[in-house]
């Protein structure tokens, strides 16, 4: 991507080098694991299919990962109320250059959906308010529970801010192929997508729908239809925004085969050696790619309402 001409976002909270206080007891975390060699690669995969865009079943996980729980504040204790913190990337944090670049990176990705969905809510006579991004390293507080690298990103719909440790991009590299810097952005636009359900009031119902019922998992589920449509949103975003001028030869490749890395499907046979559709949270490889593709190719949110849509 070439990003020199999109504005970066100051709706960032960067806790790296240890700005994000101590952590008190948040539930869903857990010490970070070896992830170096054959097992650590095998130890990503199964991490991966328990939490990353989904799949457990405590706070932190399936329920909180990526918005698709409650969003309530974990039981556990030590999770202190979160003071108001300084916004935009810290200059002196003491970083690597290619750190350096990729917090940019994350920056700019985060910059150009608060422009685009600004414009869009704009257009349909609403005011968008953007959610903020938490940059950490190791491990950091969150009212959804312990955020780290092994948890994946994620969405907490309790305090609107997204939880983003870094390293998290190497790992999803090494761990499922899913490479270059646009499938990175795809992940941001998920969760940023995430939060626009959750403003919209899309995720908030879905969430008691998903109580009431019980549907949190299943290849029909309500789970994995808050998923897909947030691939969807992510597909619209990388069409119609400005990022769309950015993008070069191999990028969509890169945002799609993320989105396919990280199917149910593919997870659970590369951690297993089989899928089960009974408990799939977020869609299959073929589905992810496909409502993603769906969005790029459409221009109205609408296009993206999977509760309506009978085949997914």
């Amino acid at each position: 991507m070439r990003l020199d001409d999109i504005r970066r976002s100051s709706n960032i909270e960067d806790r790296r080098g240890g700005g994000g206080g101590g952590l008190g007891g948040g539930s869903g975390g857990g010490p970070r694991m070896p992830l170096r060699g054959r097992g650590g690669i095998a130890m990503i995969v199964v991490v991966l299919l328990l939490v990353f865009f989904g799949g457990g079943d405590t706070m932190g996980t399936l329920m909180s990962i990526l918005g698709a729980g409650s969003g309530a504040p974990s039981q556990s204790g030590g999770f202190q109320p979160e003071a108001a913190a300084p916004k935009g990337l810290d200059q002196n944090a003491n970083t690597s250059r290619s750190e350096a670049e990729t917090a940019d990176r994350v920056a700019a990705v985060l910059g150009s959906t608060e422009d685009f969905w600004t414009a869009h809510f704009s257009k349909n006579g609403a005011t968008y308010t953007p959610a903020t991004l938490v940059l950490f390293d190791d491990q950091t507080d969150s009212p959804c529970g312990t955020a780290s690298a092994s948890t994946g990103p994620f969405y907490c719909p309790s305090n609107k801010k997204i939880y983003l440790d870094m390293s998290f991009f190497e790992e999803m590299d090494r761990g499922l192929g899913a490479k270059g810097d646009f499938a990175q952005a795809y992940v941001i636009a998920h969760e940023v997508a995430h939060h626009v359900q959750d403003v919209t009031g899309i995720l908030p119902k879905a969430n008691r729908a998903m109580r009431q019922q019980g549907q949190n998992k299943g290849a029909d589920s309500i789970a994995v239809r808050i998923e897909l449509q947030a691939d969807c949103y992510a597909g619209l975003w990388a069409a119609q925004s400005n990022i769309a001028q950015a993008l070069e030869p191999g990028d969509m490749e890169e945002a799609l085969g993320a989105a396919s890395a990280v199917g149910d499907d593919r997870l659970q046979k590369r951690a297993q050696g089989f899928a089960v559709p009974d408990s799939f949270t977020h869609g299959t490889s073929a589905q992810r790619m496909a409502w993603f593709k769906k969005g790029f190719e459409s221009t109205d949110t609408r296009d993206c309402d999977t509760f309506s849509a009978r085949d997914l």
